[in-house]
């Protein structure tokens, strides 16, 4: 097939509906599939998109963010690709790209990424009945978790849809030795290294997690935050007030190829949203072999199996999340059991080359349909 991929995210900006495009769109390059990814401009874009010899990038501007100067940008850009004659189907991620792709007149699948869309749900009105009249006009629909496919349907939608999760490298991602990260994040012999690899945003449970954390001040635990957003200084403000910041280590936004190396030096991760969709995070962490602690929001529970790949608690709790991170700190072989659990499912069912061959069925069923 020739798949045009319009996203609203792409590397090197960090998230998972970035990540999620750029490894869809090379492991549906590795099928044979001929796939040219239409991508918002970004700085330092041009040494990733250079080294992406499997597919093609183009980028457009996107510093015009009033949504009629995005939009023009946007046709004529894709007026120059004669877009129409050149592709079999159109497989959008994020919502701003999609009115301008339902104007191509070619079949049309849909990503449905975001918990965001749970939220617009959730509180009905104007924005509700608007990104429903969208995506009800798209040919299929896909969703990285049931929650988010059953919100659409629940919402109204009529076109048909299905569930397919989130993906992982599992070959970046893997067991290997730590390195020096430990080290340089003053990890005792004795600590335990706990990771949250999240965007500090309010939804992402990153001040319940700080709060957990005070709870395990007599624990042998160092608090590893990989993210950064506008709820840093919330979560620092949590630790310091209980003496506790002197436990933890923020590192910023890690760009993701840094990511396997992180995981590899952490002892445990803990996964505390209040809202979530398919955590590419929590498959990360399983892929590397690594015991997880997750709520019981979202896709979260699809990919962890209470009990025998991690433990998961009510969201918003930290006393629960307190009690399952020091059941893991205190039972090392629990983690390695685990862990490599998590490692097996990752291999087996979320393997980006699964997922790809799962997407390109759904892509070549929308595209034969269309030429009906």
């Amino acid at each position: 097939m020739r798949i045009l991929m319009m996203t609203s995210e792409f590397p090197p900006r960090v998230g998972g509906i970035a990540t999620h495009v750029a490894e869809l769109a090379r492991g549906l390059a590795a099928l044979g599939h001929q796939v040219t990814v239409i991508a918002p401009a970004a700085a330092g874009a041009g040494a990733f998109d250079a080294a992406c010899d499997k597919y093609t990038v183009i980028r457009h501007q996107s510093f015009l963010r009033a949504k009629p100067l995005y939009n023009l940008l946007l046709r004529r850009l894709l007026t120059r690709l004669r877009t129409a004659k050149e592709f079999d189907v159109v497989h959008v991620h994020g919502l701003r790209p999609l009115r301008v792709a339902l104007e191509l007149r070619l079949p049309v699948v849909f990503t449905n990424h975001t918990s965001g869309f749970l939220m617009t749900a959730a509180a009905g009105g104007r924005r509700l009945r608007r990104t429903m009249a969208l995506l009800n006009r798209v040919d299929f629909l896909l969703a990285p978790s049931e929650e988010l496919l059953g919100a659409a349907q629940r919402s109204g939608l009529t076109r048909p849809g299905a569930y397919i999760p989130n993906g992982v490298d599992v070959q970046r991602f893997a067991p290997a030795e730590a390195g020096g990260l430990r080290r340089e994040w003053g990890v005792a012999a004795d600590e335990i290294a706990v990771l949250a690899a999240r965007r500090l945003v309010e939804k992402n449970g990153v001040r319940v997690m700080a709060e957990a954390a005070v709870q395990l001040r007599d624990s042998a635990c160092r608090f590893i935050f990989a993210g950064d957003g506008p709820e840093r200084a919330r979560v620092e403000s949590v630790l310091a007030r209980a003496s506790m910041g002197g436990r933890a280590v923020f590192l910023g936004a890690v760009p993701h190829e840094a990511m396997p190396g992180v995981y590899r030096a952490a002892d445990l991760c803990v996964l505390p949203s209040l809202v979530e969709a398919t955590s590419l995070a929590g498959l990360e962490a399983m892929a590397s072999g690594r015991a997880l602690v997750g709520t019981r929001v979202g896709g979260i529970p699809s990919i962890i199996e209470d009990g025998a790949t991690g433990l998961l608690v009510a969201p918003g709790d930290p006393a629960a999340l307190a009690g399952a991170i020091r059941r893991l700190v205190l039972d090392p072989g629990l983690r390695e059991r685990m862990g490599a659990a998590g490692r097996w499912r990752a291999v087996q069912e979320f393997a980006w080359e699964t997922i790809a061959a799962r997407t390109a069925a759904i892509l070549e069923q929308t595209a034969r349909r269309h030429a009906a």
